[in-house]
């Protein structure tokens, strides 16, 4: 599956003008030098079109891919389809990475005869970075465990962070209005024989005002890819029906419990939570034991009274 030791690098490219540069030098940059840059253009009108172009024309492993305009999903698709490694990165196109990622990421991939490597990530503000780690030392996790943790949040869903063996790549990346990582990411982990994470951070998710993540209000799309992700695990034996709807219930009291606390009108709050608990019991019923004191509670107070829960949690 693919060109040996090759890794293709995916990078859908959008209106960052302003960014690219910074993105496609930590590449050039990378003390791994066996790589192909794949540039994924989506119909840019601020001039990216251009600049991959002329990045393509400094370099010979950089290929540009000049698409319709279809969103990120179809790009990272588009990227798929052509890549010739036996390995896939993804990268957004106003991040960077350390110079030593690609090889950092492949020879803990070999060493430990692994098909996902996961990494920590630099939340850059304008004024300060911060680290975020998902694990407390390194470690190498089986299908199972690793399967777990990324449906509980616990391991990121988030493609940057990780380095794949192009074989566990099967499904296409879904294509949603957003939180495409989530409806997708689980899916590859299932084809993984097993995980590495380590608690280094090598990629530097800029944080920007005018990006997705800050202008959507996309949590309602997380119920619909709860649902998804619930009858993929039970559709594929992946795990029992009632471990995957306890969790599917954790997952939806934990959102609850983060929309209620947003600074938003409280009406839009309450109707939030309406909807999660109409959804919810689809997966009843779960115990305490299942859930923990703590999200048990929550969630009697959601089943008798949403407005009492935004007020109160």
């Amino acid at each position: 599956m693919g060109e040996e030791g090759l890794i293709s690098i995916i990078i859908p490219v959008y209106n960052v003008s302003d960014y690219l540069d910074t993105c496609v030098t930590s590449v050039i940059c990378q003390t791994y030098s066996q790589w192909e840059l794949l540039l994924v253009d989506d119909e840019s009108t601020d001039g990216s079109s251009t600049k991959c172009d002329e990045w393509a024309e400094k370099d010979h492993r950089i290929t540009v891919i000049h698409n319709q305009h279809g969103g990120p999903a179809v790009a990272r698709n588009t990227g798929i389809g052509v890549a010739h490694g036996e390995y896939l990165y993804f990268m957004d196109s106003d991040d960077w990475i350390e110079p030593d990622t690609l090889e950092y990421m492949l020879e803990r991939m070999r060493q430990y005869d692994v098909d996902i490597v996961g990494c920590g990530v630099y939340f850059d503000y304008p004024t300060r970075s911060k680290l975020k780690v998902y694990v407390k030392k390194d470690c190498v996790l089986s299908r199972e465990e690793a399967l777990h943790m990324i449906i509980t949040g616990a391991l990121p869903s988030y493609l940057p962070l990780l380095l794949w063996r192009r074989s566990v790549v099967q499904e296409p990346y879904v294509d949603v209005p957003c939180y495409e990582d989530y409806a997708t990411g689980y899916k590859w982990f299932s084809h993984a024989r097993k995980v590495a994470m380590f608690t280094t951070a090598k990629y530097h998710y800029i944080q920007r005002q005018g990006s997705i993540l800050h202008t959507s209000r996309r949590d309602k799309f997380l119920i619909d890819i709860y649902r998804e992700r619930h009858s993929y695990i039970v559709e594929h034996g992946l795990m029992a029906e009632d471990e995957s709807r306890a969790v599917t219930v954790r997952n939806l009291i934990k959102l609850a419990k983060d929309f209620a606390r947003k600074p938003l009108d409280k009406k839009e709050r309450i109707e939030f939570m309406y909807l999660v608990r109409e959804n919810m019991q689809k997966y009843m019923p779960v115990g305490i034991k299942q859930l923990g004191l703590k999200r048990w509670w929550r969630l009697q107070l959601l089943k008798a009274s949403p407005a009492l829960f935004v007020r109160i949690v």
